[in-house]
């Protein structure tokens, strides 16, 4: 052998061994034990970079490695990047490793799909999402992505999440932020020690936080918003430029000044909308009154659509358009109401919401756009406020949803945004209140009728059924009550009043083998079509409070004849139980020709620690072992 063909395989062995050491940095063997506890994935690395380069100019690259460990950690694989006509993605790589840290393959772009962000209720939108979905390996397996968004236009930046859902543990995160030190950026760090960094040396400020073997998350029902207990960074920029316009966000009203902008002179209403709408309400003299008139002739007139193009992420179209063509988007549909009214002396103000269990404005000190995610409408009325959701047509003036209710919500007048409280929903004014008459025969089938009334935020059980077609309202209420053999011969909902949320549900039917025969016994539970909505047993390890958003009241009378021929021998006793959770009664009356059930759960609004699960739990036990309780009747 030459001495240059050993310089040669020498060199060869020497970057090979380089090339086997670097890829085996993702070998599972070097995940810590304590990160594979309860997790479906782990996050190797995660890597964040914002670079700001001018005042409505940024890109944001992002890289990560995430080694799926079973099937249910295999969404972790996807990639999935949201982007607009202002945000364009470039440098797209992917690669596969197996569980050694070896490659297995590489991203092909044209794996890559790409494709519009629509729904049924999306008119126009310029949002587009890229997403590879790969095929699962062996497990466990690792997936490596990298890739760029130039974005333009400045009004928010992502919240940061290093562990981004359920079950997801992270090994190693950071987040850097570089921006020119004219233009500042707003940080605030929730529920986790991040180790932060700020270099300020030269013309620019570098802030960098990172993280390291923040263990997986477990899903628990019925727990605080992921914001109270995930690890997160919100961001924001001090100021906003955005489609020509300019703003900042050194308070609410600054903020507010700038959504005031773009609103202003939006709400010129043709002369014949604005002489019918003073012709509809000038025999009405209450206040209250012209509003609900008001609403309801919005609500007649269009219908919702979400628009998402360009700035009218943000604008609503104008009041005349929006009367127009009889269809908007929330801030079009909200804005328009607020013309309407204007139009015949009544001041209403534009108001952003964060809407939903997810967002809202839960940091009153931070001020920022991504906090908001939906726009109603306050009406002052001589302090006797009502507040209008204006995408729903079935809904009555003054109930704006559970989404909506006991949250701050942004104000918009001209001198700038102002916080308010939205009003919240009582427990006692939650209610279903149930009658339900079973008609057992002799053949053990049985014919039912139930009617139930909705109000409250319970109303939103049946509102959704309201919008669609009878055959797919009888679909979703054979979906919904779940039970062997059921037939729905007839059903209709109806809103029972303009005035507040208030709904009727009435259904009849048949079910089939209703009772379980045996030898001269017959067995059946009673029938309560409703079950109660209330978290499940809390384990003994939670880790989280048990969160009760809202409280409710269900009250349940249900009243089970059999024919002539059986008799009850067993049924359940009355029960009486009360904790800081909530409260259940049950009175059981045997009749003559059979038995009557009146149930009452009332589940009480709170935030529920572990001093109070072992209370809770004994609670629903108690519940559960009634409601599973059989009724036994004699063949006579």
């Amino acid at each position: 052998m030459t001495d240059k063909t050993l310089i040669s395989t020498i060199l060869f062995h020497l970057c090979f061994i380089i090339w086997v050491s670097g890829q085996n940095k993702f070998d599972v063997r070097h995940i810590p034990d304590s990160l594979m506890l309860k997790s479906n994935a782990v996050i190797r690395e995660y890597k964040t970079v914002y670079n700001r380069t001018s005042e409505e100019k940024y890109t944001k690259t992002v890289s990560y490695v995430v080694t799926v460990l079973n099937q249910k950690g295999n969404p972790a694989s996807r990639l999935e990047i949201h982007y607009d006509k202002d945000k364009k993605v470039s440098g797209i790589k992917g690669c596969a490793y197996d569980k050694q840290g070896f490659p297995t393959w590489k991203l092909d772009k044209k794996d890559v799909k790409d494709y519009a962000v629509n729904d049924h209720y999306t008119l126009y939108s310029d949002q587009r999402t890229k997403y590879f979905n790969p095929v699962a390996g062996q497990y466990p397996y690792t997936i490596e992505y990298e890739y760029t968004l130039e974005c333009k236009g400045i009004v928010a930046f992502d919240t940061w999440l290093p562990n981004s859902g359920f079950g997801i543990s992270v090994q190693e995160a950071e987040l850097i932020f570089n921006t020119p030190k004219k233009w500042d950026i707003k940080f605030l760090g929730l529920n986790y020690p991040f180790n932060s960094e700020m270099d300020t040396t030269g013309e620019s400020v570098t802030c960098h936080w990172s993280v390291k073997n923040i263990p997986a998350i477990g899903y628990e029902p019925f727990s605080p918003v992921m914001t109270d207990y995930f690890p997160s960074i919100l961001l924001s920029p001090d100021c906003i430029a955005y489609e020509g316009t300019r703003g900042d966000f050194s308070s609410w009203t600054e903020y507010g000044k700038w959504v005031y902008s773009l609103i202003k002179d939006k709400d010129q209403l043709p002369q014949e909308t604005t002489d019918f709408i003073k012709s509809l309400t000038d025999t009405i003299h209450a206040g209250k009154e012209k509003i609900k008139a008001v609403y309801r002739f919005m609500q007649s007139k269009t219908r919702y659509v979400n628009i998402a193009y360009g700035i009218g992420g943000f604008q609503p179209v104008s009041a005349a358009e929006a009367d127009e063509k009889g269809y908007g988007d929330c801030k079009a549909l909200s804005n328009y109401t607020k013309a309407l009214l204007n139009c015949i002396g009544i001041e209403a103000f534009y108001t952003e919401i964060g809407s939903g269990s997810i967002q809202e404005i839960r940091y009153p000190e931070f001020t920022s756009a991504n906090q908001t995610n939906h726009v109603i409408l306050c009406v002052p009325n001589d302090g006797d406020t009502l507040w209008l959701e204006c995408t729903s047509r079935n809904i009555p003036a003054g109930y704006i949803g559970a989404d909506n209710s006991d949250r701050l919500a942004l104000l918009i007048k001209p001198e700038g945004g102002v916080l308010a409280r939205t009003p919240g929903l009582p427990g006692h004014e939650n209610q279903r209140i149930s009658g339900i008459t079973i008609n057992i025969s002799d053949d053990g089938n049985a014919e039912f009728t139930l009617n139930s009334l909705f109000t409250g935020y319970m109303f939103e059980d049946i509102l959704g059924l309201m919008n669609q077609s009878p055959k797919e309202q009888k679909e979703s209420l054979l979906e919904r009550y779940a039970i062997n053999g059921l037939t729905i011969a007839a059903f209709h909902t109806a809103t029972l009043s303009d005035t507040s949320a208030k709904g009727l549900l009435h259904i009849q039917g048949n079910i089939d083998r209703f009772v379980t025969k045996t030898g001269h016994h017959v067995f059946f539970s009673p029938g309560y079509f409703h079950w109660n909505t209330m978290t499940d047993l809390i384990g003994k390890d939670r880790k989280q409070p048990v969160f009760q958003r809202h409280g409710f009241t269900v009250i349940d009378t249900i009243h089970i004849i059999l024919s002539g021929s059986y008799e009850i021998e067993s049924w359940p006793q009355n029960t009486g139980i009360t904790s800081a959770y909530g409260e259940f009664n049950a009175i059981v009356e045997k009749e003559d020709a059979g038995i009557r059930i009146i149930r009452k759960t009332v589940i009480n609004k709170g935030t529920y620690g572990a001093e109070l699960f072992h209370e809770i739990n004994d609670f629903l036990t108690r519940v559960n072992d009634f409601e599973k309780q059989k009724i036994i009747a004699t063949q006579k």
